[in-house]
Formats: structure tokens, sequence, C-alpha cells
């Protein structure tokens, strides 16, 4: 008998376990599901570009994050531009059409009430990153790395390349005085352009990259690696470098009507009187530590786009946006 219950105390776990898979098989589990609403901001994000086309403000950045915000109900959308690449800047055309530039040479573009569609920019194969995209004098302008230039047509739809592979990555492109283009480069590299893009004088400022630039009249500001500020009052004939403020690299500038603004990074924000002379570091609470890589400017609110997204309202307030689901 001893026996016997030795041998029933060592086949009773496994019994056990039978009895409860076979149980098993005869059990059915409920599950509940929740549709769960997708953040508004998660916390990986880091946007990269932006663009106000009068009635809203649009974000773009990694992983084909795409935020939109209705500037007369404040309401916040969030879309997935497919395939999901990162996101690099972001246009409107005076009719409406938008166009989205990123990583692997791709475009997205979308007319008023279509949907967003996609394609392929002929690029290197070695670098074959857009970087910014603008619309200046009827035309889409794209930049990029290995010398990208291409124009397109104003619905986005056909495009040409104005310029042939170049070994240098090609950082904004704007607008200046008398119908002129011009672009921001790596190594202090500056190109102009007086004919629509089809001839370009190449100038040479200095050895840190060029990030943006910016022009009132014949007034311009070109911002760059390590808190480099440029200033000329000839309509770009010639630049001064700027007395040092910050040794912080900054990422982009912009005309305001009372002034200037320019965001870099480590949170860098720094503004100017109209005549670009003198320039001082704002202080508001609660900016981002981290970096802000474009900046939309209005007089009173303008918009910093990076790290976050945020509001600065005069030179003390600041306000993150959307207020729900910042990180």
């Amino acid at each position: 008998m001893a026996r016997l219950w030795s041998v029933l105390a060592r086949l009773s776990p496994w019994l056990l376990i039978a009895a409860l898979g076979y149980a098993a098989i005869f059990v059915t589990i409920d599950v509940k599901t929740t549709s769960m609403a997708q953040p508004l901001i998660e916390q990986r994000d880091q946007f990269l570009g932006a663009v106000d086309d009068g009635q809203h403000y649009w974000f773009v950045g990694q992983d084909g994050a795409l935020l939109t915000m209705d500037q007369q109900t404040q309401e916040w959308q969030r879309t997935l531009l497919e395939p999901r690449e990162s996101l690099q800047g972001i246009a409107a055309s005076d009719a409406g059409t938008l166009v989205v530039v990123g990583n692997d040479g791709r475009l997205w573009r979308r007319g008023t009430g279509e949907e967003w569609t996609t394609q392929e920019l002929p690029l290197s194969d070695v670098a074959r990153k857009l970087v910014d995209v603008a619309f200046l004098h009827g035309n889409f302008w794209v930049v990029g790395e290995m010398g990208a230039v291409f124009r397109g047509v104003e619905d986005g739809k056909s495009w040409t390349r104005m310029r042939e592979e170049q070994d240098i990555a090609f950082n904004r492109i704007r607008s200046g005085p008398g119908h002129s283009l011009w672009i921001t480069a790596e190594a202090g590299s500056l190109l102009r352009s007086d004919d629509d893009g089809l001839n370009w004088d190449l100038i040479d400022l200095d050895g840190e990259s060029l990030q943006s630039i910016a022009f009132a009249g014949d007034l311009g500001v070109i911002v760059g690696n390590r808190g480099h500020i440029y200033r000329s009052d000839n309509a770009g004939h010639d630049w001064t470098l700027m007395p040092e403020i910050t040794t912080d690299h900054l990422y982009d500038v912009a005309a305001r009507s009372d002034g200037w603004i320019v965001a870099g990074d480590h949170g860098a924000v720094l503004n100017a009187d109209r005549d670009a002379m003198t320039w001082q570091r704002v202080h508001a609470d609660n900016l981002s530590k981290r970096y802000y890589m474009r900046v939309l400017a209005a007089k009173e609110k303008s918009v910093l786009v990076g790290h976050e997204i945020g509001q600065l309202a005069g030179p003390s307030e600041y306000r993150a946006w959307p207020a729900e689901g910042q990180p």
C-alpha cells in the first residue's frame, strides 16, 4: 500500500496538468476590445518641418507623422503618411496644394479635396534625403543631399531637376530680392540664382554649415552652425558675420513685421529688431531645452517646431502645443 501511495504522489502533478489541459479545451475566454484613440503626440515624435497655409498649421516629423491644427477651431488631427519615412519639410501653394518631402527621395502631394499620393524623385543611390520644400514664385522647389534641386509645377505633379549631382547637402531654399532664389548649404556654401534656377552662383562664407536664410526687402539674415549669424543690407551682395551670442547651432530664421526670430539647438531662440543689428536670447518660461528646427513667424505669436511644438507669445510667454498629449 505504501508503494501505491508513493506512485500516486509522483503521478499527481502530471494528472492535474492533464486535467487542466483537458478542461481548457472547452473553456471560452471573453476578450473585450476597446477602440483606443491614437494620441496626438507620441514620446518618440520629433518634428522637422511646418507650414501655415492661412487656415491650418501643418507639422511633419519622424516616422510619417503629420499633425494639423485648424486655426479657427483650434482642433488637432494626426495622420500617418505611407510609406513611413521621416518627413523633413512641407509647403503649400497659393491654391492649397500641399507637398511633403522626406527620406529616401520620397515626396507626397495632396491637392484641395484630394487624397495623399506619393512618388520618388530620381536621386543618387548614395544619399537620398530630401531636406526642404518651399513654394516660391509660382513653383514648388525641393532641395536635398547630393546637390539635389528640383522645380515642381504649381500642382506638384511634375518635377524637373535643375542641377547635376554634387557632393554637397543643401539645407534650405528661400526667395530673395528681385525674384532671386537662395540655397543655404553645408561647409559655408551659399547659392544664388537670378534666372529661376537655370544658373547658380556659389558664394563661400566660411567652413560652418549654413542652415537657413530669410529676407525683408534688401535686408537678409543667414543662420548656421555654432551660432553663426550673417547680415546683408544690400540684397545679398555682401555678408557680414555678426558678433557671437551663442555657440548653439541655429537652424531657422524668419522675418517678422517687427523684427526677426531665430530658432536652434538646446532651446535657443533669438530675436532682433528690424535692422537685425542687435540680437538677444529669448528667456521665456517652459521653452524646450532640446531643439527647434523651424519657426513660423508672426508679430505676436510665432510658432516653434522641433522636439516639441509651441507658440511664443512675446519675449517671456511660451505654451507647448497641443496641450493634450504633449510629452
